[in-house]
């Protein structure tokens, strides 16, 4: 198992928590960055990714319909099993990869998400350093064509050499920052 990618996840879910307990009863309806979604909807999908990718992917028991307290805790027991990210599983095009490749997708989303939701909500933006740095490093791994698909990262937005890590990320999963 890789304790690195669960770190990121954590730090990744710790980020998010942060944001989802600071949404009151009126920023529910609010915009996101995310001009599809508001706030109920965009949480309504990161909650549904890590459902459905981190949570199946190391066999955590998530009731349908969870909240995310319920589908973070379900996961984060999962993880205490020391093979729960061992081995390899199917991922489309990309064929059979190790299972840490769609649970560092699944961190990614949790994290860029969260910035999404704060900047929705007008909560604290910054997000943790190590896992800024490593959803970095593992975007752009993935071929532009699947990355930038409809209904995945917007286009690349140009960073400055003097933008800062976290702006860099973001800029590059086609955030206006």
């Amino acid at each position: 198992m890789s304790q690195q990618h669960i770190d990121i996840w954590n730090s990744s879910a710790d980020a998010f928590t942060a944001r989802f307990d600071a949404i009151t009863d009126d920023q529910w309806e609010a915009s996101t960055p995310c001009a599809e979604w508001n706030v109920k909807e965009l949480v309504e999908h990161s909650v549904g990714v890590q459902v459905g990718f981190a949570g199946a992917l190391v066999g955590a028991e998530i009731p349908e319909g969870a909240d995310w307290p319920t589908a973070r805790d379900a996961i984060r027991a999962a993880l205490q099993n020391e093979s729960a990210l061992d081995g390899m599983t199917e991922m489309g095009p990309m064929g059979e990869v190790p299972k840490t490749v769609p649970f560092g997708i699944a961190a990614s989303d949790l994290l860029v998400h969260s910035w999404d939701l704060a900047r929705a909500i007008g909560a604290d933006e910054s997000l943790p350093a190590d896992a800024v740095a490593a959803t970095h490093a593992g975007l752009k791994r993935f071929p532009p064509a699947m990355m930038r698909a409809e209904g995945r990262f917007a286009d690349e937005v140009e960073a400055a050499d003097s933008d800062d890590a976290q702006t860099q990320l973001l800029k590059f999963a086609g955030r206006q920052v």
